[in-house]
């Protein structure tokens, strides 16, 4: 007999620590495979009322329904190329990897679908995120090749089951030191993952293990539909120690199958989001089932139908009857419908006082009663469990094609009330799954495959550098530059892109990933959206346009009030770059009209102008009169005072003459404005 050789001191840790783990969720997993047996209708003699089927069938739908769109765009909306471009980028690249199911790979829906379910059953779902390329000569999942050797590549979600994941001991899901995969693999795929000389030390057994055995007994298994012999590995992400992925088999004792760096440079390290489960309790990351809060109702719910089910056998119509009758009763109850059947005991029916009196049956008034209360009894067992699982808002926010649309919101709002936090909870595991798949797309993917599965017609970093010598070759020659050449250097890049997704701070600063919603969306959102930021720059326009027109307003003003505007609507980014391309409005050629009424307000200004002169000049040669009037009273001499009489005089006439010849002229003026006016209103 071969002794078995004991494994190496880092294998023996690494199986102690998946065994306390195994230990720590010992219930979880046994209530969990119990509330799956539940789930599949295994047990109709214990379950005649499967309650947790309808349950889950129900509150499925409520929760994840279709595929959710992802939103990408800049966090704060402000004008950044580069940002812009990332964001569309990534927007494309998520709606690839989520809406492309290839050959071979699970889709991002199946996967939602199995964490949900998952999540609303055992009570946890884990989906995990990998990056597999096809290299020159064969498949590889070593992420160290040449991107110039890889055929193709995809980045796709990897659903885990829900029992064969196991985690390092913690509180918080940011605390989390481990996870260990498992997984069983044949022989073939022992050797592409390990080398052909390891993989033939593993142990490969077909010994078939009982479920209700220890689980680190359980190394090895066989697969009975095709015959293959398989053996147990551990993937387990270190976290704490390094940041290493490490593989370990309870079969192979020398020490790890592979030890390898961090393959994805994921911000968490870890290739999963943390785990979707709707039961969250404070400071402990131990999952429960949803199904245990109302395993006792169910239960009860149980016990009744069985009840029921034994009173409705029992209530039959039996009874006795007089044997004198013969076969006259037998006749009658054969007979068809309107059909009267002769007797030969008339007499003795006669004497009895009717048919009634000589047929006895049994009583089963009793029965119906007790049967009428067991169903009352069963309707509020079911009624509980809906209050607790949050069915009974479901319930209450059906409506009917007969109800108004106001009554129809308020049932809407009603019945996901107490759904909401599920609900955001399961949008919440989507996201992470898309900011986890873009962060490996961004670190593994080509600029190739991202440039083939976006469809954006972004440059590289050798069109720029190419494009710049052009243009300083153009430069040096005192040529004009090449217009290809400029239009390449003002046009984003790959290179830069891709560095802005790479940079764990970049991206957080500078985009957010979303989704529009993990439930049904109506079918008139994006036509919403388009009505909204449409009416939006309606409103701005009619508004600012005309203080635009009118030169009160500046026109950059406006435009940059109407970006600001438009950036708030998930729609609006698609109109920037036209909104950037407007030009300020040209004035108004209104045929000279403006002109002339320049020209005539000019003459009243300055008709005014010489009215005023006058009633100037009035006022200063009545002061002088004034003074010299003084001057007469002082002097005594008359001589003196007739000759500063006679200049005052001759001073007021030559003001009063200049003042009637402004005059004169302002008013000749004015006909002739007139006249001209005149002749082109009559042309």
């Amino acid at each position: 007999m071969t002794e078995t050789k004991q494994p190496s001191a880092e294998v023996r840790h690494w199986l102690n620590e998946i065994k306390d783990a195994k230990k720590r969720e010992k219930d979880f997993r046994k209530n969990g495979a119990e509330v799956i047996k539940i789930y599949s209708g295994e047990k109709p003699d214990d379950i005649p009322f499967n309650i947790l089927y309808s349950n889950t069938e129900t509150l499925l739908p409520a929760l994840f329904s279709q595929t959710p769109r992802p939103v990408v765009q800049r966090r704060f909306k402000d004008d950044d190329p580069i940002g812009k471009a990332s964001a569309l980028a990534a927007q494309r690249m998520l709606e690839y990897l989520c809406d492309t199911n290839v050959e071979g790979y699970e889709s991002f829906e199946l996967s939602m679908t199995s964490a949900t379910v998952d999540s609303l059953l055992p009570g946890r779902g884990i989906t995990g995120i990998k990056y597999d390329a096809e290299v020159e000569g064969g498949d590889s999942d070593d992420e160290d090749d040449a991107p110039a050797a890889v055929k193709w590549e995809q980045v796709c979600t990897d659903s885990r089951k829900w029992d064969t994941v196991h985690f390092g001991y913690a509180k918080k899901w940011s605390k989390v030191p481990w996870i260990a995969y498992e997984e069983f693999v044949d022989e073939d795929e022992a050797e592409r993952l390990f080398g052909e000389k390891i993989a033939a030390k593993i142990q490969y057994t077909a010994d078939e293990q009982d479920d209700d055995e220890d689980d680190e007994q359980k190394t090895s298994t066989d697969d009975e539909e095709s015959g293959r012999k398989v053996a147990l590995i551990y993937q387990i992400w270190d976290r704490a120690g390094g940041k290493k992925i490490r593989y370990i088999s309870p079969q192979y004792a020398d020490g790890y199958l592979k030890e390898d760096d961090d393959p994805y440079e994921i911000t968490g390290f870890f290739n999963c989001p943390r785990p979707l489960q709707f039961l969250v309790k404070s400071n402990d990351l131990l999952p429960v089932a949803p199904y245990q809060l109302y395993k006792n109702q169910a239960e009860e719910l149980n016990d009744l139908t069985r009840r029921i089910n034994k009173v409705v056998r029992a209530i039959k119509v039996r009874g006795l009857y007089d044997g004198a009758l013969g076969g006259d009763i037998a006749k009658m109850l054969e007979s068809p419908d309107l059909e009267m059947v002769p007797t030969d005991n008339a007499a003795t029916l006669g004497q009895a006082g009717g048919l009634d009196k000589m047929i006895w049956l049994w009583p089963i008034e009793k029965l119906v009663a007790v049967l009428q209360q067991l169903l009352l009894a069963r309707e509020a067992a079911k009624r509980t469990i809906y209050e607790i699982t949050g069915v009974s808002d479901i319930v209450r926010g059906q409506s009917v094609a007969s109800e108004t649309l106001g009554a129809q919101k308020i049932k809407e709002a009603w019945g996901t009330m107490r759904l909401k936090r599920m609900q955001k909870e399961t949008q919440r595991y989507a996201r992470d799954l898309m900011r986890i798949m873009i962060e490996v797309a961004a670190n593994k993917l080509s600029v190739k495959t991202w440039a083939q599965a976006t469809g954006l017609p972004f440059v590289t970093g050798e069109q720029k550098a190419q494009a710049q010598a052009l243009i300083q070759a153009a430069t040096l020659s005192g040529v004009q530059p090449d217009l290809q050449a400029l239009q390449i250097m003002q046009s984003p890049a790959w290179d830069d892109v891709l560095t802005l997704l790479r940079n764990d701070m970049q991206r957080a600063y500078r985009i957010d990933i979303e989704t529009n919603s993990t439930i049904d969306v109506e079918a008139t959102e994006d036509q919403k959206n388009i009505s909204e930021v449409m009416q939006a720059i309606a409103q701005f326009l009619h508004g600012i346009g005309p203080l635009v027109e009118s030169g009160t307003m500046p026109f950059g003003v406006a435009q940059t009030m109407l970006l600001t505007i438009v950036r708030r609507f998930r729609f609006g980014t698609e109109v920037e770059d036209q909104i950037k391309s407007m030009q300020a409005p040209q004035p108004k050629d209104d045929g000279g009209k403006a002109d002339a009424a320049a020209k005539q307000q000019e003459m009243q200004q300055k008709q005014q102008e010489g009215a005023i002169a006058l009633q100037v000049a009035t006022a200063t040669a009545e002061a002088e009169m004034e003074r010299l009037t003084l001057e007469r009273e002082m002097a005594r001499e008359e001589h003196t005072f007739k000759m500063a009489e006679m200049r005052a005089k001759v001073q007021l006439t030559e003001i009063v003459t200049a003042s009637k010849l402004r005059i004169a002229e302002a008013t000749a003026a004015q006909k002739e404005q007139a006249l001209v006016k005149g002749g082109s209103e009559n042309v």
